[in-house]
Formats: structure tokens, sequence, C-alpha cells
């Protein structure tokens, strides 16, 4: 049975709406269409063959004035996806409390994948990001250290999900959360590299797939003895 996480009450009255400033609502008018243009532009050409100049153009703000908003195309990519995962992220506390870890797991990158499938085109290039970053990568803009950032809080709520499930007694404690938390991740990572890479990524079949590979984590391989001597 499927149980959300309740949420919590408060007692604290709303916070008024903050007036912004003129100024202020410039630079947040200038944004939205930057990202905008730049959403317009990455669907229409493609990420690799789309250019700032015409981003810019669409938005109808200087060159200069885009590279205040992002330092280079890949910035653009970022801030896209960024405004969207944070929306993502908001979601992923409801999570299945007392479901058995496999479903929790699952329920968990879904609704990951539900997103990547949505626009892959936009999809394809920022999870390839992921791995520029992991092999080295240099040079990051605002938008695309916040996109790097988010891979620590993901890891967060997965711990949180592993600890749960140590201190109830159903899962070994001879790993720590963070470690098991981080094998999943990189189970995923790795895994919606390739469902991507498909020209048209379903999300039951790739979801379907991970959680077997994820199944065939928990349950191990069952190794002989002596071959798994460490």
């Amino acid at each position: 049975m499927r149980k959300s996480i309740p949420p919590t009450p408060s007692t604290e009255p709303e916070p008024a709406p903050v007036k912004l400033g003129l100024r202020e609502r410039g630079k947040q008018e200038k944004r939205r269409r930057i990202k905008q243009a730049a959403r317009d532009v990455f669907l229409e050409k493609g990420y690799d063959a789309a250019t700032t100049r015409e981003i810019a153009e669409r938005a109808d703000v200087a060159i200069g004035t885009l590279f205040v908003y992002a330092k280079d195309k890949r910035d653009l990519l970022m801030m896209i996806i960024n405004d969207d995962l944070d929306q993502l992220n908001r979601t992923l506390t409801d999570a299945l409390q007392d479901a058995p870890l496999i479903d929790q797991l699952t329920d968990f990158f879904s609704r990951r994948y539900q997103y990547w499938a949505s626009e892959p085109r936009l999809s394809r290039p920022a999870v390839q990001e992921t791995f520029d970053f992991l092999s080295g990568s240099t040079g990051q803009g605002p938008e695309t250290a916040r996109f790097y950032a988010r891979r620590g809080r993901i890891v967060d709520l997965l711990s949180a999900i592993i600890k749960n499930k140590q201190d109830a007694g159903k899962i070994c404690t001879e790993y720590g959360p963070d470690e098991i938390a981080s094998l999943f991740m990189t189970i995923y990572l790795t895994e919606v590299r390739r469902w991507l890479s498909d020209e048209h990524p379903q999300v039951d079949a790739g979801i379907s797939h991970l959680r077997k590979l994820m199944l065939i984590a928990l349950c191990g391989v069952k190794p002989a003895p002596g071959e798994a001597d460490a």
C-alpha cells in the first residue's frame, strides 16, 4: 500500500510576498526571456547546433547581457534543467514510507525518468554533463555549479531512505547509508544515460530495467565461497 508522508502542520503564518523593485523585476523578466529562448532554440535545432548569439537575439537581449545570466551555452542548458529539477525534487519528499525498499527506490527514480523522457533533446546533453563533471570537467558557470551541487542533495535523500530501512532492521548495517545510496546513484546515472540513447526512450521500459539492476544490487549474485574474498 502506498503511504505518503503527511505534510508537517505549521502554526507559523505564511510570510507576506516580497514586493520586488523595478530593477529586480526587470532582471527576472530578462532571465525568463533568456531561459525560454534557450529552451526553444535547443528544442528546434538541438543543443550542439544552437548558438548563444541566436538565443540572445531570440530573447531580445544583447549578447553581453546574456553572459551576465549564463557563462556559456552549457550554463543556459543548466538554467533550464535546474529550475525544472528543483520543482521535481520538492516532490521527492513524498516518499513511500512503509513500502519495500525496491519499491521506494523505483518510485524515487521513476519521477526523474518521466522528466527526462519529456524532452530528450534537452535531457541527453544534460545527463552527459553529469558524466563530464565526474570525469573532471572544469570551467563551471553558476548554473552548471548549481546543477552539480544537486547530486549531493539527491544522495542525501537516498541516504535517508536507506537509513530508515537500516534503523527498522530491514537491511544490513555493514555499509553506511551514504555508501549504499552512492551505489544506487551510480547504477541510475549509468543506466539513464544508456536509456536516453534510444531514439524514443520509453519510461516503463527504462524504469523496469533499472529496477532489475537495483534488485541485483540488493540481492547480490550469491557467489560461491572464495569468489568474493576481499
